[in-house]
């Protein structure tokens, strides 16, 4: 056998119980970091890309969001929306009967297969 020293059973639960602790005060430091990160932008796959960033689902970091701000996810999506709409042209009108009316028709040349 080796010489190393055994530790007791004891010493291996208080060890083991410390790093839980620790775990879970880093588990919590993570999560707030990355909904304050979340929070910095409502640009369109922001969110996704800090829960990715985290290692958490995008969908959980959504929840935390909307358990500490509620109403900033529907706030965000309309600050989004608002800029697309701003930024999208109008699309100009066309209209067939400006330009002489009715559909177009396509003869068929006399040489040309059935």
């Amino acid at each position: 056998m080796t010489d190393t020293p055994v530790k007791t059973i004891k010493e291996l639960r208080e060890a083991s119980e410390t790093s839980e602790a620790q775990a879970k005060t880093d588990k919590a430091a993570l999560l707030d970091a990355a909904v304050k990160e979340a929070m910095t932008s409502t640009a369109y796959g922001h969110l996704s890309a800090v829960a990715r960033e985290a290692g958490i689902a995008a969908q959980y970091l959504r929840t935390l969001i909307e358990n500490q701000h509620p109403g900033w996810l529907d706030q965000a999506a309309e600050e989004r929306d608002a800029a697309k709409a701003a930024k999208a042209k109008p699309k100009p009108a066309r209209s067939r009967t400006a330009k002489g009316g009715g559909t177009a028709r396509r003869t068929r040349k006399s040489d040309a297969a059935a």
